[in-house]
């Protein structure tokens, strides 16, 4: 099951199995002050914006030096989300989430079981402030937007990740890009091509309404 909203693609694009090296993780076992303020002011941007949409490219850094590249678009509403991407799509209500199969014309329908631990972009900027160890390491330009980059590294360190890199804008204190550097070597990017913070989102957008795919297949799963 995809857990994550946002970060959600990663567990379905574990697609190669190549062994890397594990890079070492540079990011010291405190907190930065200057961090803590950026995120403390990303953090309340995003409690007051809770229905986002927004188009992204998620980029995979295989072990080798190959890269792929996806487009998609995701649109939230408190823990409600919807992805779409050129061959599936995510519905979340909440209480179910289906992985709709393009080439297969399949449904998959499985409870909504969320893990406290996952990144979002809305917990993401609470869980940081017990989970991580933070440090601005530099600012830079995204897509033409001065960012704040700031490194995190998970307190725990059974994950599966050693570190996740933010680059958060100045200006708005929204996520500009993400990269999240996993131990089997695996690097996975997460860039904002445009952001909507002030979507009107109905709560039908996050259910998958089977009318709209003739003769579509469903594997309900649920308990």
């Amino acid at each position: 099951m995809i857990k994550h909203i946002l970060f959600s693609c990663i567990s379905i694009l574990y697609l190669f199995g190549v062994e890397a090296k594990i890079e070492q993780n540079n990011t010291p076992n405190m907190n930065d002050p200057k961090a803590k303020e950026v995120l403390d002011k990303s953090s309340e941007a995003y409690k007051q914006n809770t229905s986002i949409s927004s188009k992204f490219t998620h980029s995979i850094e295989i072990p080798g030096g190959k890269v792929n590249h996806i487009n998609g678009e995701i649109y939230i509403k408190a823990n409600k989300y919807k992805i779409k991407f050129s061959d599936q799509e995510i519905y979340c209500n909440e209480k179910s989430v289906w992985t709709y199969l393009k080439d297969v014309n399949e449904v998959q329908i499985n409870d909504y079981e969320p893990d406290p631990s996952d990144m979002t972009p809305f917990n993401m900027f609470n869980i940081y402030q017990n989970d991580f160890y933070y440090i601005k390491i530099n600012d830079e330009n995204v897509l033409d937007k001065p960012c704040s980059v700031i490194d995190l590294s998970p307190k725990d360190k059974s994950r599966s990740y050693f570190k996740v890199r933010v680059w958060i804008n100045k200006q708005t204190n929204l996520l500009c890009r993400i990269k999240i550097f996993d131990k089997n070597g695996y690097r996975y990017t997460y860039t904002i091509n445009s952001i909507n913070i002030h979507s009107k989102i109905d709560d039908s957008e996050f259910n998958f309404d089977k009318n709209k795919f003739p003769g579509v297949h469903i594997e309900d799963l649920r308990f």
